[in-house]
């Protein structure tokens, strides 16, 4: 049994994908309600929302529409070689604008979103830095133009069956001009991968193997019978404005659509893969390709918001995998398990009745129900600990049975930022045997309260700050925000009387940690797959399938699996710092508060933020004397 990871790129990190804008770009125009920005923030402001409005994807998955952009609701995002050169210069030059400010000088807030968003334009310009980097942003969130998890084309059917409303008949007529758009777009992805491979950057065979299987189950039905036709006339199923004649004449014109363009562009990847897959280009990591030690480097940065380098990274890795079997064996000799590897007692405790769930109808919905009473019971406990409470609503709902078999465990959607969407957390039924009774609770807590879901609700509601602010989520802070709400909520005593249940917490811990000593590895110290594949099983007591999966993933994505444990420990030192040096004074919600309340930031900027709340709390608040 293993922690289950969660969705990237559409569905956590909502900002991240935002392109760099001239800095002159319009902004969207504030609300009534709204004070007038700063003139710095104007600027950032307009940069930002000029990012945004040249990504209609984007706009689509953060809810946009209207305002000086127009509609792009028809629309899919430009990720041709042109516009990588595009990007490249105006990242340069968002950046040079920030330095070249010459305003008032920058009060606390906005010197965060200035160190924010120099952070973001520089990482970016790093990671472009090697000549075959892609034409998408952020160049790290898929670096090859084809893989079986993050890239583009894999990405798209579920954009389309999850992202894209279909309302009314102008919603249906633009669902089916972005499929006529398919075409174009995935051409554009295969000049991306033509450039790499033509500069010796080929993906693994792992990669293009995966993301040929999923080509060609795409490709597989007849085009009325396909993903995009059979989710478009589910959602018109659901609009009663639209006559049956109109139904049956935009579904026709669907049809049409994946015939000429979706289709034929799927297949022309298919078909590179293969030849690619025919030259064996092998599985190895970053350190093989050209000037891949710079990329890796620059990975780490983007990735982990520091200045470590792979070598300080694979050490606290093995740290904390050396401390964290120490308190699992505790737990599990708690549980009556002495005997054997902890991972061999862990496997053990993944087939043990009392904790599994029945494959059936009658299971599934017992563990829905489960994890709607965990969410619950923490209504008393989380206003304990936090002052800011997300408004939106956050809805429990299985993974939709078609994408059960390509979808992670658990993954978390963040709700629209007109409000017409609430957040949800998607819990995968498809394989039972995979959710037991002591490992939900900590994913509940990751994709759902106090993790993702109070972190990325709670930024989207902060008016007053800059767009960037409200929608950029490093992955650091992100994903080390919901590793930090997992051991949070086992302080606030959830597991007091669930020695089990704190196993899984453990466990999930063991797995991020063991991701440090694993992505290090395979991009800077040569492991093998197998190796790597033989160091996870060992220390996390995953099965031989869950594990290949796991370690296919990070030979594709360099560095972003150390951003979960390198964001929770960093999270870690600075509450640690702030009790120290404030004592009695220190306030667990004001520290939440401040942390969920200036929106997702490097970890550099966070330390900065904290150090000035803590000089404020020590210049307002009082000393407490101790007791005599």
């Amino acid at each position: 049994m293993k922690p289950r990871p969660t969705v990237l790129a559409l569905c956590l990190a909502v900002g991240t994908a935002l392109l760099p804008a001239a800095a002159s770009a319009q902004a969207e125009p504030a609300t009534a309600a709204a004070p007038e920005a700063s003139a710095y923030n104007a600027l950032l402001d307009a940069q930002t929302m000029a990012s945004i409005n040249a990504d209609p994807e984007l706009r689509t998955l953060l809810g946009l529409q209207g305002g000086p952009a127009g509609d792009t609701s028809d629309q899919l995002t430009d990720v041709s070689l042109e516009r990588r050169e595009v990007n490249r210069q105006l990242l340069a030059d968002n950046l040079a604008a920030l330095k070249a400010w010459k305003g008032p000088p920058l009060d606390a807030q906005e010197q965060l979103s200035d160190g924010l968003a120099r952070w973001f334009y520089q990482s970016q310009i790093d990671l472009m830095a090697v000549p075959w980097s892609a034409a998408w942003l952020p160049v790290g969130g898929s670096t090859y133009a084809i893989d079986q998890l993050f890239s583009q084309s894999v990405n798209l059917p579920a954009f389309f069956d999850n992202q894209i409303p279909v309302t009314d008949l102008t919603s249906a007529q633009n669902y089916i001009a972005r499929l006529n758009a398919m075409g174009p777009k995935l051409d554009q992805i295969l000049a991306n991968f033509n450039l790499q491979a033509e500069q010796g950057v080929v993906p693994p065979e792992v990669a293009l193997t995966g993301a040929a299987n999923q080509f060609r189950t795409l490709l597989e039905p007849a085009p009325k019978d396909s993903l995009w036709v059979t989710s478009f006339k589910r959602k018109l199923e659901k609009v009663p404005a639209v006559s049956p004649a109109q139904r049956a004449a935009l579904v026709a014109q669907a049809i049409a659509a994946v015939t000429t363009s979706v289709n034929p562009g799927y297949q022309k990847l298919l078909e590179r893969s293969e030849a690619a897959l025919a030259t064996n280009p092998g599985n190895t990591g970053m350190w093989s390709r050209p000037q891949g030690d710079a990329f890796y480097d620059a990975a780490l940065r983007w990735y982990t918001s520091t200045n470590l380098g792979a070598d300080a990274i694979h050490q606290i890795g093995l740290d904390e995998v050396a401390r964290l079997e120490k308190a699992m064996d505790a737990r599990l000799q708690q549980l009556g398990l002495t005997e054997g590897s902890v991972a061999e007692r862990v496997q053990t405790l993944a087939v043990d009745p009392r904790y599994t769930y029945a494959d059936s109808d009658a299971g599934r919905a017992q563990l829905l129900a489960d994890i709607e009473q965990r969410l619950r019971d923490l209504d008393p406990i989380l206003p304990k600990y936090f002052g800011l409470l997300p408004s939106q609503k956050l809805l429990v709902q299985p993974v939709p049975a078609h994408m059960q078999a390509t979808s992670p465990g658990g993954y978390y959607y963040p709700p629209a930022m007109d409000g017409s969407r609430p957040g949800t957390f998607f819990i995968n039924l498809g394989d039972m045997a995979a959710n037991t009774r002591w490992s939900v609770p900590t994913l509940t807590y990751h994709e759902g309260a106090p993790g993702h879901h109070f972190q990325i609700a709670i930024g989207q509601t902060l008016t007053q700050l800059p767009m960037l602010r409200r929608s950029l989520n490093p992955s650091v802070f992100t994903e080390g925000w919901a590793l930090y709400a997992e051991q949070l909520m086992a302080e606030a005593g959830v597991y007091d009387n669930d020695p089990a249940g704190d196993l899984g917490r453990l466990q999930a811990e063991m797995f991020r940690s063991v991701r440090l000593v694993l992505d290090t590895g395979l991009h800077r110290k040569r492991w093998t797959l197998q190796q790597a594949m033989d160091y996870m099983q060992e220390k996390t007591g995953m099965t031989e399938g869950e594990v290949r999966v796991e370690v296919n993933r990070y030979l594709v994505q360099p560095g972003q699996a150390t951003s979960y444990k390198m964001g929770h420990l960093r999270l870690l030192e600075l509450r640690e710092k702030a009790t120290q040096q404030l004592g009695d004074r220190f306030d667990i919600r004001q520290f939440h508060d401040l942390v969920l309340g200036n929106g997702a930031l490097p970890m550099t900027v966070l330390a900065q933020a904290v150090d000035t709340w803590i000089a404020d709390v020590r210049a307002t608040a009082p000393e407490i004397e101790p007791n005599p």
